[in-house]
């Protein structure tokens, strides 16, 4: 600290000093008690010694050593804040996977039953076509009659019409 000195005769070293509430640093020799020899206000004096509270002794310290352990502190909370970020952005990454695996999943399924849809509706249509020629050859039904077959070698000739003989049922 070659900052360091009595404000009143400037020595370094080499005694007990003692700042003021006003400010100043003052030797054993230059003050001590009563008002300050600087600037002639009431004042209370501090001894400067290790016994000092820490926002006290901060004053004496080099502000490189003070702003590398801030620095030093903020890195560690930037560091703690980072981990969080990237757990929770691993998190939606994962989440966003399994959701395009679904979708691509349903994707699937949907083309799937697009296929299937299809081909019901060309059955379907094939099965009306169907049915429509069926019935443009005749109103005949889908169960085979039986047709009487002669053969050749035998003559058909009509018989003479049978008498139809009617009985009445009391």
């Amino acid at each position: 600290m070659d900052w360091f000195h009595c404000n009143r005769c400037y020595r370094q070293d080499g005694a007990q000093f003692a700042v003021t509430s006003c400010g100043h640093i003052l030797c054993q020799d230059c003050g001590g008690t009563g008002p300050c020899p600087i600037c002639s206000s009431a004042c209370r004096y501090l001894p400067l010694s290790h016994q000092m509270r820490p926002q006290d002794k901060l004053f004496f310290k080099t502000p490189t050593s003070i702003a590398l352990k801030h620095l030093s502190h903020i890195s560690q909370v930037w560091r703690f804040q980072m981990t969080q970020v990237q757990l929770l952005l691993d998190s939606l990454r994962d989440s966003a996977r399994r959701a395009q695996a679904a979708l691509e999943e349903a994707k699937e399924e949907l083309a799937e039953r697009r296929r299937e849809v299809e081909s019901l509706r060309r059955e379907n249509a094939e099965l009306r076509r169907a049915q429509v020629s069926g019935l443009a050859q005749g109103s005949r039904s889908s169960t085979p009659r039986p047709i009487g077959i002669t053969s050749p070698s035998q003559s058909v000739t009509p018989s003479p019409a049978r008498a139809v003989q009617c009985q009445v049922v009391r």
